[in-house]
């Protein structure tokens, strides 16, 4: 897999002369300037590893305001709004979105050589028709994204958008003969839902042999499901972000093993990025932390050796997981020249150390959210909203479930509520505050105007 990546030691010059990293910089450095900054480094043997430790661990909060006055700046000479690619984060979790320029250039090879990574893992193979139903517009890229990184890869690709209903998109699963189907989490849950509506006779002529979805990981109720639906498919994992591009992938064929829990094992590639893993405590504004050992859970830490222009230099991703080395039996399926340079970052998913106040009580959301995603309870999508009631403005809590069809092997819905409430407490004196939906489709949640993705905990009330 031929790469010619940045050395940390030319991201981190660059990173001394940017905006984004020393506040009295205006503008970040022209091409002539990034140029020399290369040569320099070239000729200099400087120690990498002590640099990179002795830089502060940057938020997203950090870049916001920056990224947020060079957008507005049109003087002629802000090269931030020059040749740029941009991108802007899903706000699937409530968050505010984050507008994020990458150089047009840099953006291509990172795309390309991203592909040849998904072909070097065996996530695309020779012969593979794909469609995907990822997000496009509104300043959202996901769709090119993932058609170029996977025609990159040798697939043959079809785009159906995400505005396309689940009766076409199978339908076009059935016509071409499709056997890779992407999008992102929910629109998988849902695509697949859709699917186990349908006949026997009417499933057998899809004939899908893997899913690729991104965004948030899904949940062992959601992989039981799909497994159910689709017999015999293959899941596989796409990590990425506006900031970072995509940089990671699950591979069953490599790792010889599939996820069965919301926990995901991610191949990736110490030549396109460094990872560090900070204590799950570690908070904004805390100092003189030094990132955990291999193997060690906490909060991953990103270092881009992709991005240059706009270098990115221990951002916190807001993930949660631990790196490990690729296991041994998989030494004769990776080629001589990668092995030595891919890692696994085992993603437990995204930092949600959040509370919220409910009838006089703390609710832990980690808590509740675990409930939820319990497979014996077969929720595929789920969202609190915390509202007040008219005119008393007392908060008011919803629940709302899209489920899978009931089996033996799952609650019924009626179990399903009654253990909700349970945990929440919901009794007489506070029932007429609290509400379950349930819904058939994504619409039926409230889904952010990015990424169009679910948001877990909508939050009227305050």
């Amino acid at each position: 897999m031929e790469f010619q990546p940045h050395s940390l030691g030319e991201v981190l010059a660059v990173a001394k002369i940017h905006p984004f990293y020393v506040e009295e910089i205006r503008y970040p450095p022209e091409e002539t300037t990034v140029q020399s900054v290369r040569e320099r480094v070239a000729a200099e043997q400087g120690q990498e590893d002590e640099d990179l430790k002795s830089w502060p661990v940057i938020w997203k909060k950090n870049l916001y305001d920056t990224i947020q006055r060079l957008i507005n700046d049109t003087d002629p000479n802000n090269t931030y709004r020059q040749s740029v690619y941009a991108s802007i984060t899903g706000g699937g979790f409530g968050s505010k979105p984050l507008f994020f320029g990458t150089d047009v250039y840099e953006n291509r090879k990172h795309r390309a050589h991203f592909g040849q990574f998904l072909k070097t893992i065996g996530v695309i193979k020779p012969g593979d028709w794909a469609l995907t139903t990822h997000c496009a517009g509104e300043l959202y890229r996901s769709l090119d994204l993932m058609l170029e990184i996977m025609e990159n890869a040798g697939a043959s690709v079809l785009s159906a958008g995400n505005f396309m209903p689940p009766r076409d998109v199978a339908k076009l699963l059935s016509k071409y003969h499709i056997n890779v189907l992407a999008g992102d989490s929910g629109q998988i849950v849902q695509m697949v839902h859709y699917l186990s509506t349908l006949t026997e006779e009417e499933r057998a002529l899809i004939r899908l042999d893997k899913i690729i979805y991104t965004s948030e990981v899904l949940t062992s109720a959601q992989r039981a499901h799909i497994k159910a639906t689709l017999k015999g498919v293959k899941i596989i994992s796409v990590l990425g972000s506006a900031e970072a591009g995509p940089w990671a992938a699950s591979s069953p064929d490599i790792l010889g093993k599939e996820s069965t829990t919301s926990e995901e094992d991610l191949i990736f590639d110490t030549r396109a990025m460094l990872l560090e893993v900070f204590p799950a405590s570690f908070a904004e504004g805390d100092t003189n932390v030094d990132p955990l050992p291999d193997g060690d859970t906490g909060m991953v830490v990103q270092t881009s050796l992709s991005r240059l222009r706009n270098p990115l230099v221990r951002y916190v991703t807001g993930d949660i997981g631990s790196v490990h080395p690729l296991p041994e039996e998989a030494r004769d399926k990776i080629p001589a020249a990668d092995w030595p340079h891919l890692r696994i970052l085992r993603l437990q998913g995204r930092d949600r150390r959040v509370s919220f106040d409910w009838d006089g009580e703390y609710i832990q959301f980690e808590d509740l959210a675990a409930l939820l995603n319990n497979e014996e309870c077969g929720i595929l999508q789920w969202q609190i909203i915390l509202d007040k009631l008219e005119p008393s403005l007392e908060s008011f809590l919803e629940i709302r479930l899209m489920c899978s069809p009931r089996t033996s092997r799952v609650l019924s819905l009626d179990a399903v509520v009654t253990r909700i409430k349970g945990f929440l407490h919901v009794i007489k004196t506070n029932d007429y505050r609290f509400k379950t939906t349930f819904v058939d489709e994504l619409d039926g949640f409230v889904r952010s105007t990015t990424g169009r993705k679910v948001i877990k905990f909508v939050n009227r009330y305050n």
